[in-house]
């Protein structure tokens, strides 16, 4: 098989945002599958993409494959957005629940709740 058949393919800025609509769409409508189908590809070209990532994990969780979940989210949360952080570690906290890590769902809930030190009120 030639290189170009089995090399992963290279977006542009347009087709990548293109996609990720495509794949939140298709998540909104509860088709996670299709999400994850148009979603994968691009995370596996730029898996520093947070946003990317945070969808992939949400559509895996809701494809019922909460370890891949788990594990796309812990990753997104370091890349992810500082206003997708939150959404990111329910996402993490729920995968880790639905893998039997109920010790560890409660740890992310815990620190997703504590009162940061500066914030106001």
């Amino acid at each position: 098989m030639s290189d170009r058949l089995t090399a992963s393919p290279v977006f542009c800025p347009q087709e990548r945002a293109a996609l990720l609509v495509l794949g939140y769409l298709h998540l909104e409508q509860q088709r996670p599958e299709e999400a994850a189908t148009l979603l994968r590809p691009l995370y596996r070209e730029k898996p520093d993409d947070g946003e990317v990532a945070r969808c992939l994990a949400l559509a895996e969780l809701s494809s019922g494959r909460p370890e891949a979940a788990a594990r796309l989210s812990a990753h997104a949360y370091t890349h992810a957005p500082l206003r997708a952080r939150k959404a990111v570690g329910l996402i993490y906290a729920k995968a880790l629940w639905l893998t039997g890590d109920e010790p560890g769902a409660r740890e992310v809930l815990r620190k997703l709740l504590a009162p940061k030190e500066n914030s106001p009120g």
